[in-house]
């Protein structure tokens, strides 16, 4: 039989992130006009999926579209205040209500055979009272009744039923100590759920794609200060989820996603490949530059070795690795090592060479070069270097567009001049003058 070259590739590029997540923590806010028939079957069938992968998860369910029927059907018109439900005795009897019918069907979905992993073997799915609630009280004068926001989280409960292997399932609603009752913000509960727990994702499954910016085109990755200027500066977007996006990522949550939960496995494409497909927030850039360390000698050697083997690089052993990775910086995406640089230094303190400049092939497209390109020129200057040599045999082009002159092989230094000579691959020289 055989195997689809696409599945191979799909399943080498998720699988380092099937590694990570495995042991981890993800709450999961579902916005509740998602949780009804085949969208929900679909949802049910990728959260045991991700269970059985390994994954502890925690869904905190919302009532908003159920509410919102609920009125309709006694003819009442929900009052707001601040974007805010305003919850009377009788809208906190329709949560309650909505509560127990998106439960039972939740756990139903759940319950199915069918989106089980193992068959007639569901994951086990548990609930409970985990959060003490509080009112919100009166804000501008205006008396917000039974909407409540988090006041604890019972982590220890929640852990020992995740310990047990079940999926926790908690709803918009919580408990003073005094006995009442309060509607909660699907949102906010999930964000202080994340937070308690220490979750490594806390993903919002809504109807839209994800953040769009002005011209409606979707944001991919959004660092907590540029939600903040959103959140100040932008219309129509939902202000009330950026804000536990930034609260979560800012209190220890290490990313926040938020996708359409209408779009057929898009949990998993946004989980498990690099590109995902909605919108991940986290506390700062998702790109990075740093310097290399010898745990990540492995990364280096899987992105070089097929230039060495194809002539463009010279080899590096392991060895010469552990020895210069104080020379070497990697750039990492969302946590993944996708290039790497050398900077070489000789005995006149004036002249280095950029060495070893390779981005991975499918990251390529993401002007990564141009990112190392930089990063190693002020890391040169910083060390007092003025000339900075570059040697290549495939990609001349690429140097001269960035400002390099050829050079003889004469301008080399000393010692590197006799390793150019002795290697007989009759590289390319290029320079560059650093101001």
């Amino acid at each position: 039989m055989n195997t689809s070259p696409g599945f191979v590739a799909d399943f080498r590029e998720a699988a380092p992130y099937i590694h990570y997540l495995r042991g981890k923590t993800l709450v999961i806010g579902i916005t509740d006009s998602l949780l009804e028939g085949d969208t929900l079957n679909r949802l049910a069938a990728d959260f045991h999926l991700l269970a059985g992968l390994g994954v502890r998860l925690v869904l905190v369910h919302g009532t908003r579209h159920f509410l919102n029927c609920l009125a309709a059907d006694r003819q009442f018109v929900p009052q707001y205040h601040r974007n805010r439900r305003i919850t009377d005795d009788a809208t906190l009897r329709d949560a309650k209500q909505a509560v127990g019918m998106i439960r039972s069907d939740i756990e139903a979905a759940l319950c199915s055979s069918a989106s089980a992993p193992l068959r007639n073997k569901p994951i086990p799915t548990a609930s409970g009272n985990f959060l003490t609630a509080r009112p919100l009280g009166v804000i501008d004068g205006i008396d917000m009744g039974y909407t409540g926001i988090v006041r604890k989280t019972d982590t220890d409960s929640i852990n020992r039923r995740l310990d047990d292997g079940a999926i926790v399932l908690i709803s918009p609603l919580g408990h003073s100590y005094g006995g009442k009752t309060f509607n909660l913000s699907m949102s906010e509960a999930a964000e202080a759920v994340a937070v308690a727990l220490q979750a490594e994702k806390l993903v919002y499954l809504t109807e839209e794609a994800g953040i769009c910016n002005a011209d409606g085109i979707l944001m991919s990755t959004l660092s907590s200060g540029e939600v903040r200027h959103l959140i100040e500066t932008a219309h129509n977007v939902p202000v009330r989820l950026l804000q536990a996006a930034v609260n979560a990522v800012e209190n220890g949550v290490s990313r926040v996603q938020i996708l359409s939960g209408r779009e057929d496995g898009g949990l998993l494409r946004e989980l498990f490949t690099r590109e995902g497909c909605g919108t991940a927030i986290a506390r700062d850039s998702f790109v990075s530059i740093r310097q290399a360390h010898s745990r990540d000698i492995p990364r280096i050697i899987a992105l070089i070795r097929p230039l060495e083997e194809q002539g463009i690089l010279l080899h590096r052993s392991r060895e010469y690795l552990e020895n210069h990775i104080s020379g070497f910086s990697v750039l990492e995406h969302d946590r993944n090592i996708y290039g790497c640089v050398a900077l070489k230094t000789f005995d006149a303190p004036e002249i280095g060479e950029l060495a070893c400049l390779v981005v991975s092939p499918e990251a390529r497209d993401g002007g990564y070069g141009e990112m190392l390109l930089d990063h190693l020129f002020q890391k040169a200057r910083a060390m007092g270097i003025r000339r900075l040599f570059a040697l290549s045999t495939h990609t001349g082009e690429w140097f001269a567009e960035r400002g390099f002159q050829t050079t003889s092989p004469d301008a080399l230094p000393e010692e590197r001049r006799r390793d150019y000579l002795a290697n007989g691959r009759n590289s390319q020289v290029f320079v560059r003058e650093l101001a």
